[in-house]
């Protein structure tokens, strides 16, 4: 497995006090929010500052060869390249993940290296919450004997598209998602072919998928993100 990521940056987990909590970001997530303009607004939207966000380093340079010219797999645009490395600059360097958990979590054909290390991070920080835009990933997760460790500790986009739509409103969130709600198909259905849904079928859409995450494991995996958790009580 080739190293993605860095143990030995300034900043690392063991030059900060272990009460504070992480928000070890999938890759595929980060992506997408860059290219919906959510990125710049991640701490105001989780509570996590950036210096409590970290990523596999690996991203970096990826961004920096979207550069010039979208991969159209991670990057559809230059601008969200950009967004990244920009942001990536704010945040903490992740750790090395425990051999052990990773190498138990790379079996999983669900699950790719990236996840593997981020997810490894996760369990081995009791703080630690995952966040991810990989549904085929969370449902290898929710089948795997690990899985109770991630109770309540999994963050899903759903739910930053539902503060999305509290915090900033519903012109806002089409003006910023439409132009590239392809890359993401739940997000996609929730705001509509033609992207004219209104704020209740979005919020009602975020809903009936999180129900759908919250069924596939008990006890549930995700992350009580705002006043969300209040309306599935």
């Amino acid at each position: 497995m080739s190293k993605i990521w860095s143990a030995d940056s300034p900043g690392s987990r063991d030059d900060r006090q272990a009460s504070i909590a992480m928000l070890y970001a999938d890759v595929d997530a980060l992506c997408k929010l860059a290219h919906w303009n959510v990125l710049p607004h991640l701490p105001e939207l989780t509570s996590f500052p950036w210096d409590s966000i970290a990523t596999v380093t690996s991203l970096r340079f990826r961004a920096q060869r979207c550069m010039e010219r979208p991969d159209g797999k991670l990057f559809h645009s230059t601008d969200a390249a950009a967004e990244v490395i920009t942001h990536m600059k704010l945040m903490a360097a992740a750790t090395a993940p425990d051999p052990d958990i990773l190498a138990e979590l790379s079996g999983l054909s669900q699950i790719d290296e990236g996840e593997a290390v981020l997810l490894s991070l996760t369990m081995g920080d009791p703080e630690g919450i995952f966040l991810t835009g990989d549904k085929r990933a969370l449902r290898g997760l929710a089948h795997h004997r690990i899985c109770p460790r991630f109770s309540a500790r999994v963050l899903v986009l759903e739910q930053i598209l539902a503060q999305c739509l509290r915090k900033y409103g519903r012109e806002w969130v089409s003006a910023n998602f439409c132009p590239h709600k392809h890359i993401d198909k739940s997000v996609s259905a929730i705001l509509g072919s033609r992207c004219d849904a209104t704020i209740e079928s979005m919020l009602q859409g975020v809903r009936s998928y999180l129900s759908e995450i919250r069924r596939l494991h008990n006890p549930e995996i995700l992350y009580p993100l705002g006043d969300m958790a209040i309306e599935f009580e």
